[in-house]
This record gives structure tokens, sequence and C-alpha cells, in this order.
């Protein structure tokens, strides 16, 4: 199948796709018999370009949705679970650990052993780019295959980092660096939607977003250790080894992952029967899986069109301004409290454990009571905002209680955006809709990082004030994006119901086109019959 936007239709029609093209085709209004007031309407979902062969395939998956039962599905998850969660969680989490390793080594002596000068540790934290490509080679490849290779090569890059002597050698490392370890959370994203139903994918992904604060707590202990041990017994620098020591895991994490990662087709831990069952599984879902698909240009021309990829972006941009000052400069603001440099990895321990909790308990609540995420996700940012500004307004209070409501900040703004991720992947539909979709949220993650590098110099040292105050604006102005983007939802889905109502569509045939168009690649305003979860 060519990555044309227009395929031509076929010339023979089945009796399957001659129903499914009646049913799409049906007049809204008409039905029923109702008065044809209606008609005027755009079709339910526009299948014209959809090839036959694709129709019967995704037609054939539906109908077997019930082929399995309950207790198979439910054998078949636990199986799932049990081999796929280990490896996202890991994964996920010595991600976050390889970012921090430049943190560490800020105070470790990586600046003077490079002779950086002046801003130049900022720009390193910068080289986060290539979504773009990243995603396009990604969607090309089997998903599986592709993460895991990613995953070696910036492991790799890691252990390089730690044999650089220069400013440029840093530099071309990070960038490599940057290109592999960019397809994480987005390729996460689409991994997972390749799995789980959509009410499950928030639970799951929480669960591999909080082995950030995790594998921060583990890791900051190993660091702490041999940092000690560096400084005590001299020999190679205490950030070089972290460097290694971090890479190496990488690596090793990426070929475990290169054997036992996949989607369903790729995976050999499956037995025929038990990959049919797991592709027809989240065909309700209506947002296709992981597979390998031509790149389509209409679905990416369909995106920048669409006002959830805006407010995304804007949520992703100003809510990481934060996020990068603190990822880069947390160790150094430490110190400028009163803190060493080994005491500032010791006492963020605390804040790693809190954190770590609140998101696997934020994911619980959503699973449990889904309306919540919205309304969590603003309270959020709003204690985020009181947190920063505290930080930097009270600026003379004892170091104590500034590391206390500093701390607090990095909990309430971690889980604010582990509820915003999965939206990403339940939310949006189209295989390179999501990968376009994600790509963006990730440039617009690395700009918002590369803007709060910058936020905070050493020239506003101990205090901060200027980066923290500007930090905190940011975070407001996401109060105010949010609940444009929970507007949008309740507004679009609200009328797609209207539509539904007035085309005389049983609940069934609803169903049944809104599973057909998921799989037969369709976007989620292409299909009329997708609703967005709230």
């Amino acid at each position: 199948m060519s990555g044309d936007d227009d395929i031509k239709p076929v010339s023979t029609t089945t009796p399957v796709e001659k129903e499914y093209h009646d049913l799409q085709s049906r007049p809204l209004g008409t039905p029923t018999g109702k008065d044809e007031k209606n008609n005027h309407l755009a079709k339910v979902v526009p299948v014209s370009v959809v090839p036959g062969d694709e129709i019967d395939d995704a037609e054939d998956l539906v109908a077997a949705e019930h082929e399995f039962t309950p207790e198979e599905y439910k054998r078949l998850m636990r199986k799932v679970d049990w081999i796929i969660m280990p490896m996202l969680m890991c994964i996920y989490g010595i991600q976050y650990s390889d970012k921090t390793s430049l943190s560490a080594g800020a105070i470790f002596g990586l600046p003077e052993d490079t002779g950086l000068k002046d801003g130049q540790f900022g720009n390193l934290a910068a080289f986060f780019l290539a979504q773009y490509p990243m995603q396009w080679a990604l969607q090309r490849v089997p998903l599986g295959r592709g993460l895991a290779a990613c995953c070696i090569i910036w492991g790799a890059m890691v252990m390089l980092q730690g044999a650089c002597h220069s400013y440029a050698g840093l530099a071309v490392v990070r960038v490599v660096l940057g290109w592999f370890e960019s397809v994480v959370t987005p390729g996460f994203a689409i991994y997972t939607s390749s799995w789980y139903l959509r009410s499950e994918q928030t639970q799951r992904q929480t669960m591999y977003y909080s082995m950030n604060t995790f594998f921060a707590m583990v890791f900051g202990v190993s660091i702490y250790y041999i940092a000690l041990d560096a400084q005590t017994r001299g020999g190679l620098a205490a950030w070089r080894v972290i460097c290694l020591f971090l890479g190496a895991i990488t690596v090793g994490l990426g070929i475990i992952f290169a054997i036992f990662g996949g989607t369903p087709d790729e995976v050999w831990w499956l037995s025929a029967r038990e990959k049919r069952m797991a592709k027809a599984r989240i065909v309700s879902n209506a947002t296709g899986g992981g597979e390998k698909h031509p790149w389509k240009w209409k679905q990416v021309r369909e995106c920048l069109k669409d006002p959830q990829y805006w407010l995304a972006v804007a949520i992703n941009f100003f809510g990481d301004i934060p996020n990068g000052s603190a990822t880069t400069f947390n160790n150094i603001i430490w110190v400028d409290m009163g803190f060493n440099n080994l005491d500032s990895i010791l006492f963020s321990l605390p804040c790693y454990a809190i954190t770590f909790v609140c998101v696997i308990v934020s994911g619980l609540l959503i699973y449990k009571w889904p309306k919540t995420r919205f309304p969590l996700a603003i309270l959020f940012n709003i204690l985020t905002t009181i947190s920063l500004l505290y930080v930097g307004i009270a600026s003379d209070a004892d170091r104590w209680s500034r590391w206390g409501v500093y701390n607090m900040n990095l909990l309430f703004s971690v889980s604010a955006f582990i509820l915003y991720w999965p939206m990403m992947s339940y939310n949006v539909a189209g295989r390179t809709k999501k990968s376009f979709f994600g790509a963006s949220n990730l440039i617009s993650y690395c700009a918002g990082n590369i803007v709060g590098t910058q936020i905070i110099r050493p020239s506003q040292a101990p205090k901060y004030v200027v980066g923290l105050s500007i930090a905190a604006a940011c975070m407001f102005l996401c109060v105010f994006l949010t609940i444009a983007w929970w507007w949008y939802y309740a507004w679009e889905n609200k009328k797609r119901e209207a539509e539904f109502a007035a085309s005389g569509l049983s609940v069934e045939e609803r169903e049944h086109l809104n599973r057909v168009a998921g799989e037969t690649d369709m976007t989620d305003m292409e299909n009329r019959h997708f609703r967005y979860l709230i």
C-alpha cells in the first residue's frame, strides 16, 4: 500500500464491504424515515478511500472480538503485563536517570574537566531534537525492533558522554543521544495502545512514568556512593563513572527489549491464537495499534488543524519550562540553599519517594474515576504555581522550608503531566497522526526544557527569584490551557452525539463502524463515531 493521500477505490465489492459502505453513505436522517432536513450534514465517516481488502481484514478482526471468553482475555493480559510492563518501566526509568546524569555531573567536576564556559552547560541540556524524522523512521520499521535499537544506541551515547573532554565532544554526543532517546515517550504511548484498552492505558502509562522518580531515588543512592568513593579514593572522575554506569544498564535493557518487546504480531512468546486475541481485544479503542503504516501527509495536515493538538503543544511548552530548569539545576539550587554536593543528592530522595507514590495513586484514581483527570491536573498546576512562588519570593526563609516547598513543586508538576500524556495515545487515532502528534509534543516538551535551562542563570544565585517567578507564571498559564482542552473535548463529544441522534443509526451500528474505522487507520476527526475520553 502506498503512502499517497488519494487511494483509488477498488473495483470489486464484497458483501461485507457493500454493507459497510451502505451504512457509511446513508444520509443522516434517512434511515428512520424522518424529515430529511439533516441530509446536508456530512457523512458519518468518509471511507471511499479505504481499499476493500483493508475493510475485509478489519471486519474479520472486529468479528474476532467475540471469539474469546473473558477468562481467556484475563489470562492473556496477565501474561502480557508480566512480560511487557517490567521492560517499559525499567527503560522509562533509566531514560530519566540518563538525563539527570548531566545534572549530577555539574556538581561532580564535569564543567571543570571539559572546560565548559558560562552558559555552555545549559546549552548541553538543550540538545534534544529530531522528533519528526525519528517518528517517521519508527513508523516504517517494526515498532518493537525500532524502540530496542534506539535504546541500545542512546545507552551507548551515555557511556560515550563519560569519555568526552571538551564542549564540542559533549555537544556531538548529546545531539546523537537526543535523537535516539526522543522516541521513548511517543513511541511508548503508541506501543501501549497496541496492547491495552483506552480505559487501561492511563494506569499502565502512569506505572512506567512513575519510574522516573523511582529510578531517580534508586540511582540517587547509587550515584551518591559512586561519587563518595570517587572523591575518597581518586581515580576516574565521579561524573565519568556515573555515565558509564547508567549507559551500560541502558544498553542491557535495550538488548532485553529486542528479545521480548514488540507488538502482538512481532513477539515470539504468543501463540497464533493469542496474537489474534491480543489484537481483537483492543478493536474497541478505534485508534489502531503500532503496526507499520505508510506515512500519510493528509493526517499531518489534519493534525495541524486539530484544536487538541495546539492545546497539547502549548501545555507541553509552558509546563515544561519549570521542568527544564528543575531537571538541570536541581542539584545546583540545593547547593545554593546551603547543602553540599553529596547532601543535595540525599535530600532529594524523600521527594522522589513521595512523587512515586503520588503518580501511582493518580493513575489508580483515573482508572476508577476517569472524570477526575482534568480537575486533578488543574489542581496540581495551581499547587505547583504556589510552591514556585514561595521558593522565589520567600527566599529569606530558612533552607529547610524552602527545601520542602521546592520538593512539593517537583511532586505536583510531575503528577500533572502524567495525566496529560496518556490522552495522546487514547484520544488520537490514525498511525501517522499519532506519530506526528507525539513528536510535536516532544519537540514542544524539549523546547520548554530548553527555555527552562535559560531562565535560571548563575547570576541569580542564591535566590533565583526571577527564574522561579517565570516558572510559576508558566504553570499558572497551564491552568487556563487545561480548562480549554477539557472544554474542547466536551464540546466535540456533544456535537458528535447530536450527529448520531440525527443519523438514525443504532448503537450497535455505530460501535461496529467505530471499530472498523479504527482498524482501517482513520483519524479521530474522520471517524465521527469516535468519542474523546474526558
